[in-house]
């Protein structure tokens, strides 16, 4: 064989030998790399799982903080809120008895005053009564030739009974009544065939009363049975 034969020969056996070495490497190569890419596959596929259960139960745990926050609020809104109907109720009876002391002091401050006001009336007429009294009499006496003066006392006698009637005074009637001891006071008894007994047959003193309530009785003589001789 020839120099360049052998060379050629050579030549061809080392293209053969390493052509099929390097495809038997690529082969190789690529099935690692189709190994691994699964390896990664698989490993990325259980990380995603991994972080979506990590996620989950941390959306989980923040929702069961979430809920346990809400129930203590809403705990916290119901005492309040049943602590603010307790006050206001609370309040709502205060004003009730405020209101109803206020009403008692004014029923009260208006009684005393009626009451202060009576009294007073009370006081000046039983001070004015005897001076009534004396002009009563006065008129009831006979003055010969002397009716101007008579008439200028019953005037001022009569002005007087008005005013006090304007306050309420009231005369109380006496003369043919029968004798009634809440109205009037006996002075004494007379035997009268006129009346019958137990009737006021005359009147020494006008009493008054003032709003129905009496200040000074009349003083009356009554009436009684004429006694038989026999």
């Amino acid at each position: 064989m020839s120099r360049p034969e052998a060379e050629e020969k050579d030549f061809s056996s080392e293209e053969e030998s390493g052509g099929d070495g390097n495809c038997g490497a690529t082969e190789k190569d690529v099935q690692e790399h189709i190994l691994a890419d699964e390896d990664a596959g698989e490993d990325s596929l259980s990380g995603d799982d991994s972080g979506a259960e990590k996620a989950l139960g941390e959306e989980e745990s923040a929702g069961e903080e979430d809920a346990g926050v809400d129930e203590e609020g809403q705990v916290e809104f119901e005492r309040e809120r049943d602590a603010a109907r307790a006050e206001a109720r609370e309040n709502y009876d205060r004003f009730l008895r405020a209101t109803a002391e206020l009403d008692n002091f004014r029923k009260r401050t208006a009684k005393v005053r009626s009451e202060t006001r009576e009294e007073t009336l009370r006081d000046v007429l039983l001070q004015i009564a005897p001076i009534l009294d004396n002009m009563r009499r006065a008129l009831a006496q006979e003055n010969k030739g002397d009716d101007a003066f008579a008439q200028g006392v019953e005037l001022i006698y009569n002005q007087f009974q008005d005013t006090l009637k304007g306050y309420g005074l009231e005369e109380i009637g006496a003369i043919g009544q029968a004798f009634d001891p809440t109205l009037h006071e006996a002075m004494m008894e007379i035997e009268d065939n006129d009346h019958p007994p137990g009737s006021v047959v005359e009147e020494m003193e006008k009493g008054y009363k003032l709003n129905n309530k009496v200040v000074r009785p009349a003083r009356v003589i009554v009436s009684k049975a004429a006694e038989e001789n026999g």
